[in-house]
């Protein structure tokens, strides 16, 4: 235990606390440090050959030098739990770290030549060709001495990654080691050496927003992937239209969010506005993956084209013919409804530089389709297989891998392409169900990482309404999740990863950064660490968990961020909050 000083508005409190260690989240796969304490100053500089890459290689580490560069000018993070102790002396005897070294292992420049690579154009007003592949090398290793090399003439850190994308972890990594003492210019660095070596246990690491049932501005999607990227979250999973509003601009179809946005001046996403946010994503390692959920969840759609809809807003029978109101599917009978996919999806697809898409195709109601299945002597599965199979070509003569919830699979069994990834919503003992048919895996149910559960019925007359997901999903619960859970090793080959997921129908800018943080980062870090530390421990929602994530949520408050809190402060302090123990409990234990 360590006896503490702490100041608070001219009164002084003696505190005891525990040996607090400094924190990162997510936790990192290997991790050494030390004791030694070092000083980091705005002059702090990133350096590296831009010889040896190529020119969006650069650009992208540029990019990330200038946001580095910003953050240590800005940053007043002062923790809570975390304590070092500055010599009496002042700073004097203090090191100062004066930069860092990059080095990008894999040689981007022997890989691809600049005349093949298109010009990315910061200002936004250029098309990218390609977005990242999933599975790319995010691995890095970061190492911070404590003294300089004799053949060095300042103290210099180093920074080395296969891709660009591991660099941009590895700074992200460097700049939560960093904090700020208000009687001290520039920062404090505790704790060195250290030497960190880290990878991610999941590939897809990733969000879902829902920017339809209420509408979110584009400052709200680029400040959102800004703290993705600072927990290490890799996937933007943006679901961007639905029955309640459809405010993408088409450029063949501009009548859709004319008809169909909430406000057709202000609450729509131009081309321009999604490639912003496409390439913003980029600059931070994120994929950004496109939702147009069909044939479901497209009412919008029948307030320009309700020639190719069927049961229109039923109100207020609504419940039989949607899983919520308004009411509205795409007609899979007729041809002019396959008409407009063809002109549709190739245009709004190309707005996105990922090679995934996902097509939705959740809660189907086939009680929309009974009567056109009795009209052509079909079923109503053979509607569902004929719009899935049309739609799915589609996206393969674009050049786009589909995505589609668990339905079309654990529903109604259709047999899709198996580069398919299939994304469990409803309970997490779907995943098996959906890798024993050989399909990969994205999850993220309902009864674990949906942000929305648990705050109570959203329909205007029912007064003892529950969301359907309750109760609350906390931090712990989060934590808590293993993706591959129940799986065979072979089988958990199948789990590509998992996302949180922030539906909207009462979440909007006003309250959604509450919503997201820092419960989200309970799962960055699952899907990042893994379930497991390095010596095969079960990782649990233990006190050095919720240590570093109390940390972690004050530096993200710090940075501008309402991330809501885990416990009161004074619980944060001192860490003495746990769950009551009674002397013979603790007698039996001992």
């Amino acid at each position: 235990m360590s006896l503490i000083f702490l100041k608070f508005s001219s009164i002084l409190i003696l505190l005891i606390f525990p040996n607090f260690v400094n924190s990162l989240w997510p936790l990192p796969q290997y991790w050494s440090k030390g004791t030694s304490l070092l000083r980091v100053y705005p002059t702090f500089t990133v350096k590296y050959d831009p010889k040896i890459l190529n020119s969006y290689t650069d650009q992208l580490i540029e990019s990330a030098k200038n946001r580095l560069q910003i953050l240590l000018k800005k940053e007043k993070y002062f923790s809570p739990n975390v304590k070092f102790q500055i010599p009496e002396d002042g700073d004097d005897s203090i090191l100062t770290l004066s930069s860092i070294k990059i080095e990008i292992t894999d040689n981007l420049k022997k890989d691809q030549d600049d005349s093949e690579e298109e010009y990315i154009d910061w200002t936004y007003n250029k098309e990218m060709s390609e977005g990242i592949p999933l599975g790319t090398d995010e691995s890095y290793e970061l190492i911070i001495p404590e003294k300089k090399n004799d053949d060095e003439k300042e103290l210099i850190a180093y920074l080395k990654a296969p891709t660009v994308y591991g660099i941009l972890h590895g700074l992200t990594t460097f700049s939560q080691l960093l904090y700020h003492n208000r009687n001290y210019e520039g920062l404090f660095l505790p704790f060195a050496p250290h030497h960190i070596d880290d990878f991610p246990k999941f590939m897809h690491r990733g969000l879902l927003l829902d920017t339809s049932r209420n509408y979110y501005p584009i400052k709200e999607i680029l400040k959102t992937l800004d703290v993705m990227s600072w927990n290490k979250m890799n996937v933007f999973h943006w679901h961007i239209v639905d029955s309640t509003s459809w405010p993408v601009v088409s450029e063949k179809y501009p009548e859709l969010s004319e008809k169909g946005a909430y406000d057709p001046k202000k609450m729509i996403y131009t081309k321009r506005d999604i490639r912003i946010v496409d390439e913003y994503a980029r600059a931070r390692g994120i994929r950004v993956i496109p939702e147009f959920d069909m044939p479901g969840h497209t009412y919008a759609i029948a307030a320009s084209m309700p020639e190719i809809m069927t049961c229109i807003d039923m109100y207020p029978d609504w419940n039989k013919y949607s899983a919520e109101p308004p009411s509205g599917q795409l007609n899979p009978a007729i041809p002019e409804t396959y008409t407009f996919l063809n002109e549709l999806v190739p245009e709004i697809a190309s707005y996105f530089t990922d090679k995934f898409y996902h097509t939705g195709g959740d809660e189907v109601n086939i009680n929309c389709w009974e009567t056109l299945a009795q009209q052509d002597d079909l079923t109503t599965e053979s509607l569902i297989d004929k719009f899935v199979t049309n739609l799915y070509t589609i996206l393969k003569n674009e050049g786009k891998v589909p995505m589609t919830w668990q339905e079309m699979i654990t529903e109604h069994n259709l047999e899709l392409p198996k580069d398919t990834v299939v994304q469990v919503w409803t309970d997490h003992t779907m995943v098996k169900k959906v890798v024993e048919k050989g399909y990969r895996v994205v999850t993220g149910s309902g009864d674990y990482w949906y942000l929305d559960c648990g705050h109570g019925g959203w329909l205007g007359n029912d007064v003892e309404g529950k969301s359907w997901c309750d109760p609350y999903k906390t931090w712990q619960r989060i934590y808590s999740y293993n993706p591959i859970k129940g799986l065979s090793d072979e089988e958990a080959k199948f789990v590509i990863g998992g996302e949180v997921l922030l539906w909207s129908e009462q979440s909007d800018p006003t309250n959604y950064e509450q919503q997201l943080w820092p419960r989200s980062s309970a799962a960055a870090e699952v899907l990042w660490s893994g379930i497991e530390d390095v010596d095969g421990n079960r990782r649990v929602p233990d006190n050095d968990a919720l240590q570093r994530l109390n940390d972690w949520r004050f530096r993200m408050v710090e940075r501008g961020i309402k991330a809501e809190p885990l416990q009161p402060l004074w619980c944060v302090l001192t860490g003495r909050c746990d769950k009551a123990v009674t002397t013979e409990e603790i007698n039996k234990e001992t």
